[in-house]
């Protein structure tokens, strides 16, 4: 006990200090302090960092926002890229498990990003009329980086509950308390960051919706010839939300949720979203311009606008270069 400690501060009657202590274990408040403490050297912390949430409009907390700093300070950019971390800390005895979808989505919005002033980039070309439109993040080609293609994915969960000596399963509780608060803190999160109508520089923030578990992890793949059981330390939830706004020019879109064992959290971080994070700092600052204004330029787009195209991406301003320089040319071969 601590010498300064009153006399007055201790348990009631009847209560054990292995109670109290075996209540804060089962908890997930030390496996939130512990996440946090891995990564204080790299990141900025905000622990029981509050949202509104979008159904009840109540206050609520997410166990820890942690982001970093992306962006260059020596390098003259409008668009400033940081990492954003949302993070839920989850305890359990029981298993979660999760059924592998048989084949990866295309993620043409992942990950999410927001502060920018539009979301898709238009690219106009010089051999044709049209006009093409990519989300960023396709545009950027992010959906062919080794962090979309090596998790396994699902987009059905459930955990254990014990039903007598047997177990059952059980999806709405997992889902609600796991998976629900994420998604609707990365979707404030979003809707905090948009900018002012009149902002030319941005922040370009880039979002992982992160579960972190002190939970057993099995994952079943389900196949004609038998089912395929085993332990997975990283799964990527998929999430699909669907949109009766008239005014929204997309009417769904697909969230995606990390989860991630706690023994495997720091090389997750460590191998997969830090070198992640990099390379897209890197293709912000290259395409900043581009980010910004929400329009590209590709000369001779021809039928490959789905091809290639971050490599080929220029500002929307080259266009005009390249006529007059096209124009100028026509000028003297035609003497």
């Amino acid at each position: 006990m601590d010498i300064n400690n009153p006399a007055t501060n201790i348990l009631s009657e009847g209560l054990t200090e292995s109670q109290v202590i075996n209540a804060i274990e089962k908890s997930g408040y030390p496996l939130q302090n512990v996440i946090a403490e891995s990564l204080i050297k790299e990141f900025y912390i905000n622990e029981e960092w509050s949202y509104i949430d979008r159904d009840t409009k109540e206050l609520r907390t997410i166990d820890i926002l942690a982001y970093k700093n992306l962006y260059k300070r020596d390098i003259d950019s409008r668009v400033r890229p940081i990492l954003n971390l949302l993070i839920e800390c989850k305890k359990s005895d029981l298993p979660y498990i999760f059924f592998l979808t048989k084949n990866k989505p295309w993620l043409k919005e992942f990950p999410l990003i927001s502060g920018l002033a539009k979301n898709k980039i238009k690219i106009t070309t010089d051999d044709d009329t049209s006009s093409y439109t990519h989300s960023i993040q396709s545009a950027l080609e992010l959906n062919e980086h080794i962090f979309s293609s090596v998790p396994a994915y699902s987009s059905t969960f459930s955990k254990c509950a014990r039903k007598g000596k047997d177990l059952e399963l059980s999806g709405a509780d997992s889902y609600n308390s796991l998976i629900l608060p994420l998604l609707k803190s990365l979707i404030h999160f979003q809707n905090s960051t948009i900018p002012p109508k009149t902002a030319y520089y941005f922040d370009c923030n880039l979002l992982l919706g992160i579960a972190v578990l002190d939970a057993p992890m099995f994952s079943v793949e389900v196949k004609k010839s038998g089912n395929e059981y085993k332990m997975l330390p990283w799964v990527r939830v998929l999430k699909h939300e669907s949109y009766e706004d008239d005014n929204r020019t997309d009417r769904s879109k697909l969230f995606t949720i990390d989860v991630v064992h706690k023994d495997f959290f720091d090389e997750y971080i460590e191998k997969f979203v830090l070198p992640f994070a990099d390379d897209f700092s890197n293709l912000v600052h290259k395409h900043d311009s581009v980010i910004a204004d929400g329009k590209a330029f590709i000369p001779k787009l021809g039928g490959t606008w789905y091809n290639n195209v971050e490599s080929r991406l220029q500002p929307h301003n080259a266009s005009s270069s390249i006529s007059r320089s096209s124009s100028i040319w026509r000028a003297i071969f035609s003497r």
